[in-house]
């Protein structure tokens, strides 16, 4: 009896994205050999790379939720992508880990790693004294702004 193969999305592999149906794009699923099946029929994964390459494109939005974090000593545990505040510097400094190693970003390039954590660590720093405004990237002061506007309607 043949066994069949075990069949993996692609899309599960290459990123966590929802399939939309409103484009009529159907799951290309992975069956090994350098082959993939795509509605219903198997073709080299190369071949139909090049005639639908819609079926394989990663967008920027795509799929992995960037995890963001911060503290004072970088996590043990990190996925590429992942971003890490240092806050234990002034002004803190945003990381990104690309697998093997984290890089300092440019933290005016980038609001990914402010979350409702970090913005709520900031206001305390600066409510202790222990922050200087001025020392916030114009992104952090906009995202400082609209939280407290936000809770004060609350």
């Amino acid at each position: 009896m043949e066994q069949k193969p075990n069949i993996e999305s692609i899309q599960s592999v290459a990123t966590t994205q929802e399939v939309d149906t409103s484009e009529n794009v159907t799951p290309v699923h992975n069956t090994g050999n350098g082959y993939v099946e795509f509605e219903g029929k198997q073709f080299q994964r190369e071949a139909l790379k090049e005639l639908r390459p819609d079926l394989f494109r990663i967008r920027a939005d795509d799929g992995y939720k960037v995890n963001s974090n911060f503290g004072t000593q970088f996590p043990k545990i990190a996925t590429k992508g992942d971003l890490f505040v240092r806050v234990d510097v002034l002004p803190n400094r945003v990381f990104k880990f690309d697998g093997k190693k984290w890089l300092e970003q440019n933290k005016n390039l980038s609001q990914s790693y402010m979350d409702q954590g970090y913005i709520e660590f900031l206001i305390d720093k600066l409510n202790n004294g222990e922050y200087d405004p001025d020392q916030l990237s114009e992104s952090e002061k906009a995202e400082l702004e609209d939280y407290l506007k936000g809770n004060q309607n609350s």
